[in-house]
């Protein structure tokens, strides 16, 4: 293997390495995110939570309405059966169990309002709750897709490793050298691929005689316009 070919297949490694690197923290955001469902959670406990109040409140107007009836009857009970003749109190009496009647009546329209309230509340619920299901499935699904994508990267990183420990170890530190110190100045690649007469790099043709010395592949070729090695592909 020549040089120009050991030094562009360890280029090619190390972007491999890096796109990697950048999909596994992409990965890494996505598996800790879970605001999705934490927000559809949160919609359906408070769902919830109205609608425990809803039948409080439908529980609490019920028994103050049967309360009333109870105090409704006791008092047409004593009107009723005798044992007041007092006119004054008579009187008394009616005005009271009128004014119960009134006051059971605006209870009743409340009891209604309730109902009514909890019964929206349980569709509210019970929409919530599915549209969590909804989410907790494609979260799950997502999870495992992501997880099952960590592991194939991640085996994937240790053959590059491997590999590039390979070239490393085979390549010349000086080589290596140049090649740290163009890439750090060539936007992360230092060799260029030659197709067609083409420098990949730049795009401008380098003269016939550098590509026929980058293709024998001895010494190292630096095209005349960009500066990174050719490697003719």
């Amino acid at each position: 293997m020549s040089r120009s070919q050991m030094l562009y297949d360890l280029q090619q490694t190390d972007l491999e390495l890096e796109s990697i690197a950048q999909r596994l923290e992409q990965i890494a955001t996505r598996l800790s995110e879970d605001s999705h469902l934490k927000q559809a959670q949160q919609r359906a406990a408070e769902a919830e939570a109205k609608l425990h109040g809803c039948h409080v409140q439908t529980k609490d107007l019920d028994l103050e309405i049967r309360s009333l009836t109870q105090r409704i009857e006791a008092d047409e009970q004593k009107l009723y059966g005798g044992r007041v003749t007092n006119p004054k109190e008579l009187s008394s009496l009616q005005n009271d169990i009128a004014a119960l009647k009134r006051w059971r009546e605006k209870k009743e329209e409340s009891l209604l309002e309730a109902m009514e309230a909890e019964e929206t509340a349980q569709a509210q619920l019970a929409e919530a709750r599915t549209a969590l299901a909804h989410i907790m499935e494609e979260w799950q699904s997502t999870q495992a897709s992501l997880l099952a994508e960590r592991e194939r990267l991640e085996e994937r990183r240790r053959e590059l490793e491997e590999y590039r420990n390979f070239l490393l170890s085979s390549l010349a530190q000086a080589d290596i050298e140049t090649y740290d110190r163009l890439r750090a100045r060539k936007g992360g690649r230092a060799v260029a691929g030659v197709k067609g007469g083409i420098c990949q790099g730049c795009h401008v043709a380098p003269p016939l005689h550098q590509i026929q010395q980058a293709s024998v592949g001895v010494e190292l070729v630096f095209c005349n316009n960009c500066g990174r090695i050719l490697h003719v592909l």
